[in-house]
């Protein structure tokens, strides 16, 4: 019988974090970047771009809207809301 053979991520090299104006490195370590687009300004070529980070969290689950469904609603009213025999 065949064993499964693991498969292992190993990292050879990190790049750092280039300016896509200039190509120098730059660090986000000082900066708070928050999930979404953030505006950075290069230190050394002073040109402003969009760094995008994403959240790692997982999504979360929509959560029903209270007060929404057809239940109550009168026929060919859509769903403004209106209760049947309640104008």
């Amino acid at each position: 019988m065949r064993r499964k053979q693991e498969l292992e991520e190993h990292v050879i090299q990190k790049f750092s974090y280039r300016c896509p104006y200039c190509d120098r490195p730059v660090a986000y370590d000082d900066l708070h970047l928050k999930p979404g687009e953030n505006e950075v300004k290069c230190p050394s070529c002073k040109k402003k771009y969009i760094k995008v980070v994403l959240d790692n969290s997982p999504p979360s689950s929509p959560s029903p809207i209270k007060g929404e469904g057809k239940k109550g609603l009168v026929k060919g009213e859509g769903n403004r809301g209106s209760v049947k025999g309640k104008n």
